[in-house]
């Protein structure tokens, strides 16, 4: 069971009700893998660490860092957890062959210092990889993403601090596009019983509580696949970033 508190955002391994979007999330570390070679990898902003603990079981030197520790699970796989918070990452500089940061950058209201942090910590002919939602694809309506992005105006920001960036879009197949579109109408319902969005003014605890019994309802509620036809990665197909894509996926090299 996990030790994390169930937030809505934080997603954990076998979770049945969430697996659609740990198989989203799959993907990224599934490229992870193909970019870690021989040198350490740091999963920045590695939540409840299922991800860290993929990149150990598949043979890559890998620490997973977060602000909060990982579930009890995800330790035995062999990474190297470190609780820590941006302001302070207890790492030596030019150590990291690869660094992975996904869905991270849309909780900050100002990336620099955790971009700074990846161009730092990166070897000079290391890569970055960041996923985040696609702004034009997205709900909308998670409470904890300070700031979602269009395709353009991420790679621009990117290119602060990296010469060379590369950008992908993590698609969907559609039985996929239908359960998100179900999902989709759902939130919309539930978002109309307040026009006059009175949920913004509630206090900060409340607001997170609510999405997180949210997100069970909708998921609940919407189609899902069962066992036998489960989602998986395959129906996550990466391809250009594009206005379709779910997620945003930059390939970042060259640190400046």
């Amino acid at each position: 069971m996990s030790d994390v508190t169930f937030t809505g955002e934080r997603l954990h391994a076998g979770s049945g009700l969430f697996g659609l979007d740990l198989a989203r999330h799959e993907v990224a570390y599934a490229i992870a893998r193909e970019h870690a070679g021989g040198g350490w990898v740091l999963d920045l902003g590695c939540g409840s660490g299922y991800g860290t603990a993929a990149l150990a079981a598949g043979g890559a030197r890998v620490v997973g860092l977060d602000r909060v520790s990982p579930d009890a699970a995800s330790r035995p796989a062999g990474g190297h957890f470190v609780t820590a918070d941006l302001a302070g990452i207890p790492l030596a500089r030019r150590r990291f062959k690869l660094v992975a940061s996904f869905q991270v950058i849309e909780h900050l209201e100002d990336p620099g210092p955790y971009l700074a942090a990846i161009a730092e910590l990166l070897e000079p002919d290391g890569v970055a990889l960041l996923t985040t939602p696609n702004r034009l694809t997205s709900d909308g309506v998670n409470p904890y993403h300070v700031h979602e992005y269009q395709a353009d105006e991420l790679a621009e920001r990117l290119r602060e601090w990296f010469a060379s960036v590369e950008m992908r879009g993590v698609g969907a197949s559609e039985r996929v596009r239908r359960i998100l579109e179900q999902r989709s109408r759902r939130i919309r319902r539930i978002m109309r019983l307040d026009p006059l969005r009175l949920r913004e003014r509630l206090p900060r605890p409340w607001i997170e509580w609510l999405f997180a019994r949210f997100a069970v309802l909708v998921r609940r509620r919407a189609a899902t696949p069962g066992p036998s036809d489960a989602v998986t990665s395959r129906d996550f197909p990466v391809g250009p970033a594009d206005d379709d894509c779910l997620d945003l996926l930059a390939i970042c090299r060259q640190p400046r």
